[in-house]
């Protein structure tokens, strides 16, 4: 029985012995077809694996290619062969230690790698990014979501990234788009540089919606959209995205970089004018603007086009009389249409004296009511007044005054006189008590004897209360008065001729030294009201107001917002990629697309953090250089990081 059982329990175990005898060992689940799996064993212990390797590759360019990694690493040369062949050992050639990384801790990524290596091109392109894979090593999400991306291009798509490898981010994040791009612009080197420049600065760190943005503005308006970049940064791209049909209904009808000033500065107006009328008609309005020379003026203020279209004739005439800043004036300090039309034609009849009176009693009720009721009449009077104090003053500091100087600083000192004294008088008595202020010439009776005495006498019959000036004047012919007695007691007429003479000539230096060192003061109302404000906020502490009071005094000594902006091809290549990014960023977004923020880029190398920045100091230049050049760099890397956390799981999820 026991040799029974025996014999029973040998023949199982002879079946079983030969039926895994007949069973072929499992290959690795990465073997390529008609290779011998890893680990098996070698037909003849004496043949040569190396020599064997290079038979099956008669081609000179595989066998350089297979003697290269051979030499180089022969045992995981042979290993990755068996399993990967040719493709394997190209993607060991290509990514060297992180190819060998990705084959032992990584078997599956390797795989998908390789099979991604059709061609020169796909090999070249992970040769440029291969400093890259190194630094992804530790990060198996974005790792496996790049190789993933990478093994989906097409040909034609990898010979483009082989050529620009830079623009590997962008193929990614909109294949069919960035390749019809680059292909197209492809005969223009300069016009792709700058296309993949613009193209850089877009974001890509939440898909690939701003990224088609700007693709579609190079698409729609081509050249067009490559020199408004090239003329106004990335705020002039972003106003070709805004206002392409304006530009080409503009055609060559006024130089593009003034249009662009012009839409840049009235951005808001031009936003109102296109909801109600056609593109043409806002050109219609630039050619207009252009024809009467008002491009400074209306590229100076962002209400300066909105005053031309709605007043006509009298915002140009304020425009060419007042600058500017008559714009902000009438729009920002005079919302009532009955004000802001008297407000107009004060401007357009008096310039930039009615602009500083404007400007400064904008807030003043009474001023506001007898501009309503007296129009653009009351300011003369009230400006030859209004710098009194601020005359005064200058004559005082003189340290030599001339004789003249020394009796209108004694009579301004007494008169008092200031614009708001003339306010409430306009407003109490009516325009006629002031109406020989805004006479430029004297007035030959006021030359005679006792003339301000007696008209002294008329203002108190009248019932009206005298200003300071008018009793100043009174006291001052009151003096001549006496000496006029004196002269007649002393039985000497000709000292009466003589101080008749001097009384005439006192009063016209005077008046005239006044007038001359007011008008001066008028002129420089705005700057000096700029300059008193900048220095009150500065004493205050007022940071905020400080920085914009400042930036503010800097571009009018520049020249003016137009002038500023005239000059901004000149300041483009000096200034850093993040300064031309910040400058556009307003615009860009209203435009519907978002720019990078170009923060350092913290990765991992060998278990260590390291830190990749942009230089502070490059500029347009680095860009460009980095966007075409055969390798790949650190803007490069900041593109791709951006692309990979748009892909992240927990990015498409929100």
């Amino acid at each position: 029985m026991k040799r029974t059982f025996a014999v029973v329990a040998l023949l199982a175990a002879l079946g079983v012995l030969f039926k895994l005898s007949m069973k072929e060992l499992p290959e690795r689940p990465t073997a390529r077809p008609g290779t011998a799996p890893a680990g098996a064993l070698v037909s003849s212990p004496s043949a040569d694996p190396e020599a064997e390797l290079l038979a099956r590759y008669p081609r000179p360019s595989d066998r350089e290619l297979a003697d290269r990694v051979l030499r180089k690493y022969r045992q995981t040369a042979l290993a990755i062969e068996r399993t990967d062949g040719l493709r394997g050992l190209t993607l060991l050639d290509r990514l060297d230690l992180e190819a060998i990384f990705l084959y032992e801790k990584h078997p599956n990524d390797f795989r998908r790698l390789s099979e991604s290596l059709t061609d020169d091109a796909a090999a070249d392109l992970l040769l440029h990014w291969r400093e890259y894979f190194g630094l992804k090593r530790a990060d198996d999400t974005d790792r496996g979501i790049l190789i993933a991306e990478i093994g989906r291009l097409t040909p034609s798509q990898r010979r483009l990234a082989s050529r620009y490898p830079s623009a590997l981010p962008l193929l990614l994040a909109d294949p069919s788009a960035v390749t019809e791009l680059i292909e197209r612009w492809s005969g223009d080197p300069k016009d792709l540089e700058d296309a993949l420049v613009i193209l850089d600065f877009v974001s890509l760190d939440r898909g690939a919606a701003d990224l088609r943005a700007a693709l579609r503005t190079i698409d729609d308006h081509g050249i067009v959209a490559l020199d408004a970049f090239r003329q106004q940064g990335l705020g002039g791209f972003a106003l070709a995205s805004l206002y392409g049909p304006v530009l080409h209904a503009l055609n060559d009808a006024m130089p593009l970089d003034q249009t662009l000033i012009l839409l840049r500065v009235n951005s808001e107006y031009v936003d109102e004018l296109l909801q109600t009328h056609p593109a043409e008609t806002v050109a219609g309005h630039l050619r207009h603007v252009a024809a009467a020379g008002l491009v400074e003026a209306v590229g100076g203020s962002p209400h300066a086009l909105r005053l031309v279209v709605e007043f006509g004739e009298r915002g140009e005439q304020a425009l060419t009389q007042a600058g500017a800043d008559a714009a902000d004036v009438v729009y920002d300090d005079y919302s009532d249409p009955a004000l802001r039309n008297q407000a107009v034609d004060a401007l357009a009849e008096h310039g930039t004296m009615a602009l500083a009176m404007l400007d400064k009693y904008a807030t003043d009720p009474d001023f506001r009511e007898i501009l309503r009721t007296y129009g653009a009449a009351i300011i003369p009077p009230i400006a030859q007044t209004d710098p009194g104090p601020e005359t005064l003053a200058y004559l005082r500091s003189k340290s030599k005054r001339s004789f003249t100087e020394s009796v209108a600083a004694s009579v301004l000192f007494l008169s008092g006189d200031n614009g708001q004294a003339t306010i409430k008088t306009i407003k109490k008595d009516g325009l006629e008590r002031v109406a020989e202020l805004n006479s430029s010439e004297l007035k030959f009776y006021q030359f005679l004897p006792m003339y301000d005495l007696l008209h002294l006498g008329r203002v108190m019959g009248h019932g009206q209360a005298p200003t300071s000036g008018e009793m100043t004047w009174a006291l001052v012919d009151g003096c001549f008065v006496v000496v006029d007695a004196l002269s007649l007691v002393a039985l000497q007429p000709e000292g009466v001729v003589v101080a008749e003479a001097a009384r005439a000539e006192l009063r016209t230096m005077t008046r005239e030294a006044v007038k001359g060192i007011s008008r001066e003061a008028v002129q420089e109302g705005t700057e000096s009201a700029g300059r008193a404000l900048t220095r009150r906020a500065i004493e205050q502490g007022v940071e905020s107001s400080t920085e914009r009071l400042s930036r503010w005094w800097t571009v009018r000594l520049a020249g003016g917002t137009y002038r500023v902006l005239r000059r901004l091809p000149e300041a483009l290549p000096r200034l850093s990629i993040a300064e031309i990014t910040d400058l556009g960023r307003p615009l860009c977004a209203k435009a519907g697309f978002r720019l990078s923020t170009w923060a350092p880029l913290r990765l991992l190398k060998n278990g260590q953090e390291i830190l990749l920045r942009i230089p502070p100091e490059r500029g347009l230049k680095y860009l460009g250089v980095q966007a075409v050049q055969a390798g790949v760099g650190v803007v490069a890397f900041h593109k791709m990081e951006e692309h990979l956390a748009s892909r992240r799981p927990q990015n498409r999820a929100e």
